[in-house]
């Protein structure tokens, strides 16, 4: 999943809500974008206002939300919403930021074109592509999306504008959260996350790096935009001293300076990682004759420190 500027999903991923459509869906160029829970999330959240206590209000999440949610709800429950009283303490930590939410989620529907273009530009790119369904839910605002069986996004994430209340808010979501305009690129990212059929074992920090990266590779090349602008303007003015602090920990498995450090970054961007493996990703690309083979190359890695050595990349700091 993207950097925990949405949280990344190491190995799993997440999509989007709709909100405020005639329909629950929005089906076109063979995927589904699912937007049920989003209005559903809000009915519960009118119900908050008359429970009378908080075992009142946690009932009400469990029973109109969580038990009446979508297959993308129970995906994204386990590991992101957790449960409806940890739901409900996060949306009493942040009620200003909940209430405010709700009227940017009627944008979701402007982000339907741009997201079917991304699909089709990424069908071009690797015709391999087929996508049955994304989900879109409101979480626990701890993460931009998740994938276990199918994508879904954390629309909660796409929060942030000069009206936020960001006293609400602690250091990591601040840097996190994004406008809800921008919650195309990361639909891409899961997407690309879903086609990615690399090596399974590889818990590396260069093979979970290279992941991200190439997944946020190719979703620029989809889009034609970043999904990380933070991090990359981070690592343009630092390349060089990152890339020798990553190639000294990269055959390791601590990865706590670089991926998936989202409220644990202090004196740097979090999810540095996804911006190395980028850029072997691009260098691999660039060096390429045939595009498109790159490509499907790039979403097949077997072999991680293979894919390092054909990139090329290393070689650039000598």
């Amino acid at each position: 999943m993207y950097p925990t500027t949405y949280r990344p999903m190491k190995k799993t991923l997440l999509f989007l809500s709709l909100l405020l459509c005639s329909t629950a869906s929005y089906s076109q160029s063979g995927f589904e974008l699912i937007t049920s829970d989003v209005d559903l999330f809000w009915q519960a959240f009118d119900k908050l206002k008359t429970a009378p206590t908080k075992e009142d209000s946690v009932q009400v999440l469990e029973q109109e939300y969580i038990q009446k949610g979508s297959p993308g709800v129970a995906q994204f429950t386990p590991s992101r919403i957790r449960s409806a009283a940890y739901l409900q303490r996060v949306i009493s930590r942040h009620p200003r930021y909940y209430t405010q939410l709700r009227s940017h989620t009627r944008k979701l529907k402007m982000a339907v074109p741009k997201m079917q273009a991304h699909y089709q530009r990424l069908q071009e790119l690797y015709p391999e592509t087929n996508i049955a369904r994304v989900y879109f839910v409101v979480g626990a605002l701890n993460s931009g999306g998740t994938i276990v069986q199918d994508p879904v996004v954390g629309v909660d994430m796409f929060g942030l504008y000069p009206n936020t209340p960001v006293d609400e808010l602690n250091d990591w979501l601040k840097a996190v959260l994004k406008p809800m305009e921008q919650i195309d690129l990361i639909v891409i990212h899961e997407m690309i996350h879903i086609l990615q059929k690399g090596s399974k074992e590889e818990d590396t920090l260069l093979g979970l790096s290279i992941g991200e990266g190439a997944a946020d590779f190719v979703a620029k090349l989809a889009a034609d935009s970043h999904v990380n602008e933070q991090v990359h303007a981070y690592g343009s003015r630092h390349e060089r001293e990152l890339w020798e602090e990553f190639k000294a920990q990269m055959h390791g498995q601590d990865y706590s300076r670089w991926l998936y450090n989202g409220q644990n970054s202090p004196d740097r961007p979090a999810d540095l990682g996804y911006y190395v493996g980028y850029k072997i990703c691009e260098a691999y690309y660039s060096k390429a004759t045939d595009k498109k083979q790159a490509v499907r190359d790039i979403l097949n890695i077997q072999d991680y420190a293979a894919f390092l050595e054909q990139s090329g990349y290393a070689l650039s700091f000598q």
